[in-house]
Formats: C-alpha cells, sequence, structure tokens
C-alpha cells in the first residue's frame, strides 16, 4: 500500500462525518471547536502515525497545531501493536485487510473520541479524566483553570 491509498481510505471514513481533507490533514469546523487529524509520516521508514485533536476558537494557537493533541493508539497492548503494523507500509498485511483494520479500529477509537467532544466544556470533562496534564499547553490550563 501507498501513502496516497491510506490517505483515500481515511478520507473514506473521514468525510461521511463531516471533515473536509486539506493536504495530510482532515479539519471539521465547529463553532467553538476545531477538529483536526493528521496523518504523519515517520522520519525512520514508511510507517505513519495518526495525530488528532482540538484548536479552540477562543484561544490563540500560536505556533501549536492544535491545543490538545491525542494519537491513534490503544491502551489495549495487543491492539496498539494491532494498529502501529496497520499503518506500518512496509509489512506484508494485504491492502484489504489493512484497509479494513484501519477502518473499524477508526471507528472505534478516534471517530468515537473526536464525537464525543463538541464544546469546550466537553473538552475539559475529557481533560479532566486524564492522568496527568503535562502535555496540554499551558494557555489551555489556563484557559480551563487547571493550573
Amino acid at each position: 500500500m501507498e501513502r496516497k491509498e491510506l490517505a483515500r481510505i481515511l478520507n473514506e471514513l473521514l468525510t461521511p462525518v463531516g471533515f473536509k481533507k486539506k493536504g495530510d490533514y482532515w479539519v471539521k469546523n465547529g463553532d467553538l471547536i476545531t477538529k483536526l487529524i493528521n496523518l504523519q509520516k515517520s522520519q525512520f521508514s514508511n510507517s505513519f502515525y495518526l495525530n488528532y485533536g482540538y484548536i479552540l476558537k477562543s484561544i490563540p494557537l500560536g505556533n501549536l497545531m492544535m491545543h490538545v493533541y491525542k494519537r491513534f493508539n490503544s491502551d489495549d497492548s495487543h491492539e496498539n501493536i494491532r494498529i502501529q503494523e496497520l499503518l506500518d507500509l512496509e509489512n506484508d498485511i494485504s491492502d484489504a485487510d489493512r484497509g479494513t483494520g484501519i477502518k473499524q479500529l477508526m471507528l472505534n477509537k478516534v471517530i468515537q473520541d473526536i464525537n464525543t467532544v463538541n464544546t469546550e466544556e466537553d473538552l475539559l470533562n475529557e481533560l479532566k479524566k486524564r492522568p496527568h496534564l503535562n502535555n496540554i499547553p499551558l494557555v489551555v490550563r489556563k484557559h480551563f483553570n487547571l493550573t
């Protein structure tokens, strides 16, 4: 599978739920929050990462890509290994199996997760569930009085 095919699979999955493709990004603009999904190539192999998160329209973005950042992965180690395998285009997983696997896991993880956050209150509730806020920018923590 090539990068273009991976992007096509993601586009087929994300367009019906309101995202628009812009380069290696898929964007869904809301009134208060912009949702962003980014396909990132590894510097070391033909492997990819899928980053996603939120931009709060009420806070300047500065030099950040997004205010709250997440990565397509799993707390379950076996499932996380499967995600890594599916996004590694150097292995011999068939294109059909790779496409089906990515779509299924994306629906269960990323789409489900990103659809639960539509307001700043939703995002605040999501942040409060995290074990720590070390990777949340100070401007976001101040905005939500989480400092």
